[in-house]
């Protein structure tokens, strides 16, 4: 999943929409929807987080590695669920 850039949405939109707000051509707006550039991966940013933690397989990790996978844990976890709290 990938958040698209609103603003640049909201102007191609125009472009294809009458003065009376009217659409021209549904399936023109579902094109540029699939081919819309990404503002933001969120698989990206879970791989870039997941990177940040420490392994917890080589070593005995302290209270403090610990605590900082955890918090990078549950960073994932609200990336992942889009902020939105379950």
């Amino acid at each position: 999943m990938g958040l698209i850039d609103i603003d640049k949405l909201k102007k191609d939109i125009k472009s294809v929409t009458l003065s009376n707000g009217t659409l021209l051509n549904t399936n023109a707006v579902l094109h540029l929807l699939e081919k819309y550039p990404t503002a933001f991966d969120v698989d990206k940013v879970v791989e870039q987080l997941e990177k940040n933690k420490f392994i917890d397989c080589e070593t005995i990790l302290s209270d403090v590695h610990q605590g900082y996978n955890a918090g990078l844990s549950r960073a994932i976890e609200i990336v992942k669920g889009g902020g939105i709290d379950a």
